[in-house]
C-alpha cells in the first residue's frame, strides 16, 4: 500500500513513533511518556505531537495509527483524538489502547492474549468478538508486576535499610546512587519532588531485574511476586476463555528481553493448568500501530 504512514506507541515512560512509506519504515523517534491518566490528556497529545512531528521531519501523513496506554476509557480516547485531529487534520487516525496494538504487532489476526509490563501492567484478549482485560487499574489500585510495583518494592526496601543504616546490599547501594541519595530524607525528596514520579520509580526496575539476573537474593524476592502478580493476570482473562491453546504475546519494556521475569512467568505459566501457549517472538507495538493505520487506509 503507498503512502505515508505514521505508528505511535504511547506509553507510562516513552513514547515511540515509526515512519514507514508504504510497507517500509524509514525511521523512529522516542521522547517521554504520554499516558493521559498520569499527565493528562492536554499533555499527552502535546507529548504524541511532538513525536509525530519529529518522526515526520515536514512530511505529510496519509493515516496515524495510535496505542496510548490509558485510552481504554472512551471519554479519555475521544478526547486524545479531537486533540489530534485537531493538530493533523488532514491524516486519518486511528486510536485505540496500547494493549490492542500490542497484541496486533505480533499477532496481526486471531484470538490471542497480550500480557504487558511496562511502567502499568495490563492482560488484554480478543476472542472471537469478545474483549477480555484484566488489570490496568494504575499504580494507585494494581499494576501487578509492572516496573512501577518493581520499583516501589525495592525502594521499600532501600527506606527500610536506611532507617537501621544499613544498605550493604549491592541492589540496595546501585538503587540508591541512582536516586543521588545518601540518606532517606533525599532519597524521599528525589521522588516526591519529582514532576513525574511515576516514571522515575518504573525506571528503578530495569535495576532490579539486573541484580535478579545475577542471583542476588533480594531482588529475585521482589522479581518471583512480580512475576506471579502478572501470572494472574493472565490467569483471570483464560478463565473466562474457552479458547483452547491460547496464543499469548509477552510485550513492554519489562519483557521485550529474556530475563529473570520473564524466566519466572514461565515458569509460573508451565505449573499451572493453563492452556495457553507463550509466542517466543517480541514485536515493537508500534508494528500494530501502523497496521491500524494502513487499515484505515484501506477502508476508506
Amino acid at each position: 500500500m503507498h503512502g505515508i504512514f505514521v505508528g505511535v506507541d504511547a506509553g507510562g515512560s516513552r513514547t515511540i513513533a515509526a515512519l514507514a512509506r508504504g510497507n517500509e519504515i524509514v525511521r523512529t523517534v522516542t521522547t517521554g511518556a504520554a499516558n493521559p491518566n498520569l499527565i493528562g490528556v492536554d499533555a499527552a497529545a502535546s507529548s504524541i505531537d511532538r513525536c509525530v512531528m519529529l518522526v515526520l521531519e515536514g512530511e505529510s501523513p496519509s493515516a496515524i495509527g495510535i496505542g496510548v496506554a490509558g485510552a481504554g476509557n472512551e471519554r479519555v480516547a475521544a478526547d486524545l483524538r479531537a486533540s489530534l485531529s485537531r493538530r493533523f487534520p488532514s491524516a486519518r487516525i486511528a486510536l485505540c489502547h496500547d494493549a490492542r496494538i500490542a497484541l496486533r504487532a505480533a499477532l496481526p489476526e486471531g484470538d490471542g492474549l497480550v500480557l504487558i509490563a511496562g511502567t502499568g501492567s495490563i492482560a488484554y484478549a480478543e476472542i472471537g468478538a469478545q474483549t477480555f482485560r484484566a488489570g490496568g487499574y494504575g499504580y494507585l489500585l494494581g499494576d501487578k508486576g509492572s516496573g512501577y510495583a518493581i520499583g516501589a518494592a525495592a525502594l521499600r526496601h532501600l527506606f527500610a535499610a536506611m532507617e537501621i543504616g544499613s544498605a550493604q546490599n549491592a541492589m540496595l547501594a546501585e538503587l540508591a546512587a541512582h536516586l543521588g541519595a545518601n540518606d532517606r530524607s533525599g532519597a524521599l525528596a528525589r521522588i516526591y519532588q519529582s514532576s513525574t514520579p511515576v516514571a522515575d520509580i518504573a525506571a528503578c526496575a530495569p535495576l532490579v531485574l539486573r541484580h535478579a539476573d545475577g542471583g542476588d537474593e533480594l531482588s529475585t524476592g521482589i522479581v518471583q511476586r512480580a512475576a506471579q502478580g502478572l501470572f494472574e493476570l493472565i490467569a483471570r482473562v483464560t478463565i473466562r476463555s474457552p479458547k483452547r491453546a491460547l496464543p499469548v504475546v509477552l510485550s513492554g519494556g519489562l519483557l521485550r528481553q529474556r530475563n529473570a521475569l520473564t524466566q519466572r512467568l514461565e515458569q509460573c505459566i508451565a505449573g499451572a493448568p493453563l492452556d495457553v501457549r507463550v509466542l517466543a517472538s517480541r514485536v515493537e507495538p508500534y508494528i500494530g500501530a501502523l497496521s491500524e493505520a494502513r487499515r484505515l487506509m484501506a477502508a476508506s
